[in-house]
């Protein structure tokens, strides 16, 4: 082993040692050290027909775990009142996240017994779309074969000497995405935030429109996605819109009792209950 890859080691164990007990001046070197640092990365493009939100209806502004009638409530929230670093996002940065199975959406978003729940289904406009994705995959853990022949092919188009490196900074990221967390302490999701910001921004000048990651909270790693807004708004459009009540709660499960669908939305964005 070279003093590179010992190096490197090194910084992967640091990532769990970090004390994430910052301030706002630590905030901001942080920042500026991980937005200096440029990792050999690649995007491609990639047909995601269908993905889908959790809202967990009395997290929302002045709502008392009641009904949703707006769809805008659905979507990603406007930027200037997000005051929190997310996984994939900065403080005042708007981003959509989404997950791809019931249990994954559950486990990320944790409603407790009694929340009204709302499930938003999102599919393509046109259905064969593709999205420009950036993928956070650690070759040597990914559960997504789909995924990972897309990466293996895609790792393949840069000259042999490149190629350990590429994976050595996916590993890193990774890393990173999948940090455990303390969610009342939103400081904890800075280094992944940071990144986030710049595949969105900086990364190939902007042009990427979507990150899949995996999740943290689902024990099968499967994949959670974070779209631009204008990506999403472009590209997507609802499918189906589900009302649910937590009915049980047990250690690793959940379980939802359906209130309500539909699938309609009137010309002002509000949605039309069956």
């Amino acid at each position: 082993m070279d003093i590179f890859q010992e190096n490197f080691i090194k910084l992967l164990n640091e990532i769990d040692l970090v004390d994430l007990d910052l301030t706002s001046v630590d905030e901001n070197s942080i920042i500026s050290q991980l937005t200096n640092y440029e990792p050999y990365f690649f995007g491609f493009t990639k047909i995601i027909p269908t993905f889908e939100r959790l809202t967990v209806n009395k997290r929302l502004p002045e709502n008392l775990n009641t009904r949703i009638w707006g769809i805008k409530l659905l979507k990603y929230p406007p930027h200037e009142i997000i005051t929190k670093f997310g996984r994939a996002n900065l403080k005042f940065q708007s981003v959509l996240y989404g997950t791809f199975q019931l249990p994954t959406t559950l486990a990320e978003m944790n409603p407790q017994l009694g929340d009204i729940v709302t499930t938003s289904i999102w599919e393509l406009k046109e259905p064969e779309t593709c999205l420009f994705v950036c993928p956070i995959i650690n070759s040597s853990y990914c559960r997504d074969i789909q995924l990972l022949n897309e990466f293996e092919k895609g790792i393949r188009n840069y000259p042999i000497e490149f190629r350990e490196l590429i994976r050595m900074d996916y590993e890193l990221i990774s890393k990173c995405f999948s940090k455990e967390v303390d969610k009342d302490k939103d400081i904890n999701y800075i280094f992944s935030a940071a990144f986030a910001n710049w595949i969105f921004n900086k990364f190939n000048n902007g042009k990427i429109e979507a990150i899949l990651y995996p999740s943290v909270q689902d024990s099968t790693r499967s994949d959670n996605i974070a779209i631009k807004p204008e990506a999403f708004d472009l590209k997507y459009k609802i499918k189906e819109i589900r009302e649910s009540k937590v009915i049980s709660r047990g250690t690793n499960t959940i379980f939802l009792k359906e209130i309500n669908t539909t699938n309609k939305v009137d010309q002002y964005g509000q949605i039309i209950w069956e």
